[in-house]
């Protein structure tokens, strides 16, 4: 095997899969592309229904666990993400969406010229190919992500839009335009009935390649180094330990654990923390790791004397059958489902300046998730029997940040993520999830839920008073799984890890582009943003080779 390269990338992930298909794209051009899981072989995995069974897959998932969190009764947040070709792409719910204008504009105010929202826009629609929006300013057209409307949504949708309606909330019949203020469906990333990840988008088409190698299996131990120029990268593939070079640079896609997790076995980060580890410095950056961001979210849950919404029970089998059929046949129905169909932008407040919560319908009686100890396993349960909804009240920016820290400096073991939920000064965040719960509320007291909903089962109807919801958010709450901001991008190496081209302070050949660059968390799930993410590095990356030239 070639050990030399122009480009390493690590992790193929929702990012990874982008600039090994952009990097490569020159055939003079070598590019190595690195994966701690294997092949994204699973039928789970294309059909979309099957993301059930990867939310606690063995072998596909990380199935990290966070600290536990103080201010949420000690719990521990489970936290998915994908190890496998497309990483969390690959696993996740296939949601469309990419926040509001104004979230990236704000990351151009924080020092990063560039990153404004018209100017991420191209970005965006460069790799889109929107079924449903073919003439839109705001959508593209040829490119490798399909994104369209579901053919089937579950009935319960068009009661949360009539309910929406009730109480004077808006219609959004597109998320991703002027505002995502509002109540609609959710596009998806799928192609005939199948899901849409960056590997089948990015990677199939050009797997090809003879200048492109793709190691699966293979776990990064550190980035290797001359003085402060990254020079390589020391992995552990099944044959054994090997060391790649990298005649140009090494990119870091590995997510906003992994990234921060390698650079920290590499040296780079807090010294204190680094020699407590008994890790040489290679240079000190304080900001490495901190900053840790994501969406909070809790639920209320209500039975259902109908079988509207998607069940098991003996009165839904001859339904579920149905849905097979129409899957083998037509490819829709509930199997080519992401379960969470629909929801709604809203402000808890009207000095708000944008939403600040997400309400996100499931259709379906989803059970509590059982989490246990993070150093003695964990045991994942989904779905119960019978029938019945949840409505999330997902907080859309945070004011808490938490870190990743390393555990010891073993690159096999996994690092300490402590989103220290709910820290944040006078408790806004938990009062912001309590007002979205609320607005949940309001919405199936409305006529259109009425003989579909019945017995509220989470938190219950004892839960009215301020005081009795924020408990219940802090006995109940998890996150969203959108990760963010453990490498941050700004102009100060004092606070930050990369500048606005995606450069690592004080290190010549190093960068990192995924989702844990971001300099604060966007109101929306967090692939398609890291695609973007993705497509404007490798034009910095190329722009900046061929300025050297």
């Amino acid at each position: 095997m070639n050990l030399t390269f122009d480009y390493i990338v690590v992790g193929a992930g929702s990012a990874g899969c982008v600039l090994a298909n952009r990097l490569s794209a020159d055939p003079h051009t070598r590019v190595c592309l690195i994966e701690a899981g294997k092949k994204d072989s699973s039928p789970f995995i294309k059909i979309p229904l099957g993301l059930m069974a990867l939310f606690d897959h063995p072998k596909l998932n990380w199935r990290f666990l966070s600290t536990p969190q103080k201010n949420a009764f000690d719990r521990n947040f489970y936290i998915p993400r994908g190890k496998t070709l497309g990483g969390s792409s690959s696993i996740n719910g296939m949601v469309y969406t990419r926040g509001e204008p104004d979230d990236y504009d704000e990351w151009e105010r924080r020092g990063n010229p560039g990153w404004s929202y018209q100017e991420v826009l191209p970005y965006f629609k460069k790799s889109e190919h929107n079924e449903d929006f073919p003439n839109s300013p705001f959508h593209g057209q040829g490119g490798e992500i399909n994104v369209r409307y579901m053919d089937h949504y579950n009935p319960l949708t068009a009661v949360m839009l009539e309910a929406a309606e009730k109480l004077q909330y808006p219609v959004n019949e597109d998320f991703c335009a002027e505002t995502h203020e509002g109540f609609g469906r959710r596009q998806v990333m799928q192609k005939n009935g199948l899901r849409v990840s960056s590997a089948s988008a990015f990677l199939d088409p050009i797997r090809h390649r003879q200048n492109l190698t793709i190691l699966t299996q293979a776990t990064a131990r550190r980035v290797l180094f001359e003085n402060k120029r990254a020079t390589g990268l020391e992995v552990d593939l099944p044959e054994g330990r090997e060391s790649l070079t990298a005649q140009k640079e090494v990119i870091l896609s590995a997510g906003a654990v992994g990234s921060p997790h390698l650079l920290l076995l590499s040296g780079i980060g807090p010294g204190e923390h680094l020699k407590h580890m008994d890790i040489p410095v290679t240079h000190e950056l304080n900001g490495v790791g901190l900053h840790l961001q994501d969406h909070f979210n809790s639920q209320l849950q209500f039975n259902s004397p109908t079988t509207l919404p998607y069940g098991i029970s003996v009165r839904a089998i001859p339904g579920l059958a149905i849905h097979g059929l129409r899957y083998l046949f037509q490819r829709n129905g509930l199997i080519a489902s992401n379960v969470v169909e629909s929801g709604g932008f809203v402000r808890t407040s009207p000095t708000e300046a944008k939403p600040d919560i997400q309400l996100i319908l499931v259709p379906a009686l989803q059970s509590a998730v059982l989490r246990t100890n993070r150093r003695k396993g964990r045991r994942q349960k989904l779905w119960q029997y019978g029938h019945g909804f949840s409505i999330m009240s997902c907080l859309l920016r945070p004011e808490s940040t938490g870190s990743v820290r390393l555990e010891n400096n073993d690159p096999h073991n996994a690092p300490l993520v402590d989103f220290n939920a709910f820290s944040d000064p006078g408790d806004q965040d938990i009062k912001k999830l309590v007002a979205g719960l609320r607005i949940g509320r309001r919405l199936v007291e409305t006529q259109p839920f009425q003989g579909i909903a019945g017995e509220e089962k989470r938190p219950g109807l004892r839960s009215q008073t301020d005081e009795e919801l924020e408990l219940y958010v802090r006995k109940s709450a998890s996150t969203n799984f959108h990760p963010v901001g453990t490498c941050r991008m700004g102009p100060d190496a004092e606070d930050a890890v990369v500048d606005p081209s995606l450069r690592v302070h004080g290190i010549e050949g190093l960068r990192v582009a995924d989702a844990s660059i971001m300099p604060q968390v966007i109101g929306g799930n967090t692939h398609s943003p890291t695609v973007m993410i993705a497509e404007k590095a490798a034009d910095l990356i190329l722009g900046d080779t061929q300025h050297a030239n």
